[in-house]
């Protein structure tokens, strides 16, 4: 079998290294999310079809529920294979749903590409592939599963066996800040560590439980798409005319919604505290900076997390974007000072939590310019306050992850009859209150 297939030249540039590492299985999970026809599940697809061919190991693409099956894996994967033109290679057999690898003579491999339901969980606890491991593990539409536990359930499940293996999964992102798919995978969060970031993803690294007892060290890749990504790579035609011409209507009759549901963006529920987040690229060669307001907030040796932040404040169009941090539990003095002195070499005023001075004090004869926060009468509310009068706080998810996810889920406290009230919620806040503390001076406490 000669294969010739030119992967890079069948998918949108933002994926090509991406799809790399799902091939050769560089990395161990790949999180595909995005918004309408980013062809998120086209590139998932074709990586595991390549994948089998070229490995001669067998895949699984998995649906919550049975009835969706032929809809949206068969149909995807025969798409697929006839773009690639790889045809003569490949026989879908049903009952149950599955294609198979077939050799240069026409003969069917043991090699294949198999399609479940997973209604019920505990029914498929004993899946296999005809031989060896699943390479390719694929969760396509995450969100209709409901819990992060039955996921993990069904990793474990198909991920038995030795041998290398990717877990794929692809969705578009839920409205609700609160969905559990949106909490797993849209910052890197306490137990993960930040290998790197780049535009359109990060890759984590954390320990998962691959049996009871036993753990592994996972990188997993998060990676936003959007059709935009498609019409910069110089492929509006698979989009057509009239899917971008109703995007682009929606964005201007429905902003929120077109976010929403073209954008791949958690636009969160009428309990958000800030309607007025804005994503961006990161890209501060467009800003021009003059000033950065730099924040610290302490974590007082428990669990919760030092957190550094640094914001540009535009303040002609009353705009700030986040530019840096740093999030991190069980620090010492001497950590934190290390820390701060490596994002802020020149040693700019750092506003810090005022709570405890002996530690800002302790940061100051380490030769940290550390500054006292002022807090006034009702601080948090008047900080809280002038926050969401800016027209825009611009956090990029990849850049600054933990400023994104606490500014992104930070929602008002609902009573026993789900009733939106006016209490803030003190967790969760950390980077939010160093924002405060960065902006100060600006904040006009009553």
């Amino acid at each position: 079998m000669e294969l010739n297939i030119e992967l890079n030249d069948l998918i949108c540039d933002t994926f090509v290294d991406i799809a790399s590492d799902i091939i050769t299985c560089d990395i161990d999970r790949a999180v595909l999310k995005g918004g309408r026809s980013s062809t998120k599940s086209q590139v998932a697809s074709e990586c595991i079809i390549t994948g089998c061919m070229v490995y001669k190991e067998s895949a699984v693409a998995c649906v919550k529920y049975a009835n969706k099956i032929e809809e949206r894996l068969v149909s995807t994967f025969r798409e697929s294979i006839a773009y690639m033109g790889v045809e003569k290679w490949w026989k879908l057999r049903k009952s149950p749903f599955e294609y198979v690898l077939l050799d240069d003579d026409g003969k069917e491999t043991d090699v294949s590409i198999r399609f479940t339901g997973c209604d019920n969980v505990e029914n498929i606890k004993s899946y296999k592939p005809r031989r060896g491991s699943f390479r390719y593990i694929w969760f396509e539409e995450l969100t209709n599963f409901p819990t992060y536990k039955e996921v993990k359930s069904l990793m474990q499940t198909f991920g038995r066996g030795k041998g290398d293996h990717c877990i794929i999964m692809t969705y578009n992102p839920p409205m609700q800040n609160s969905n559990w798919v949106n909490k797993e995978y849209n910052v890197v969060g306490k137990d993960k560590t930040l290998l790197w970031h780049k535009d359109n993803s990060y890759c984590t690294e954390f320990e998962f439980e691959v049996e009871p007892g036993v753990n592994e060290t996972i990188r997993q890749v998060v990676h936003h798409s959007t059709y935009i990504d498609v019409i910069k790579s110089g492929h509006a035609d698979w989009l057509g005319s009239t899917f971008i011409g109703d995007a682009k209507q929606l964005e201007i009759e429905n902003n929120k919604y077109y976010r929403w549901a073209y954008l791949g963006e958690v636009i969160g529920t009428e309990a958000n505290v800030f309607w007025n987040l804005c994503s961006w690229d990161g890209d501060t060669d467009k800003l021009d900076i003059r000033e950065v307001f730099r924040g610290y907030d302490w974590g007082y040796g428990g669990p919760d997390p030092c957190a550094y932040v640094e914001w540009y404040y535009d303040r002609i169009n009353k705009k700030i974007y986040a530019l840096n941090e740093f999030y991190k539990p069980k620090m010492s003095v001497d950590d934190v000072a290390v820390e701060i002195r490596a994002f802020n070499k020149h040693n700019f005023p750092v506003y810090a939590d005022s709570a405890n001075p002996l530690l800002n004090s302790e940061l100051v004869n380490k030769g940290i310019n550390i500054i006292d926060a002022i807090k006034g009468q009702d601080s948090i509310a008047g900080g809280i306050k002038w926050l969401q009068g800016l027209n825009g706080i611009y956090i990029n998810e990849f850049l600054t992850p933990n400023l994104y996810r606490e500014f992104t889920e930070y929602e008002y406290i609902v009573d026993k009859e789900d009733n939106v009230t006016s209490k803030l919620p003190d967790e969760n806040n950390h980077t939010i209150d160093a924002t405060r503390y960065a902006f100060n001076l600006e904040i006009k406490y009553v």
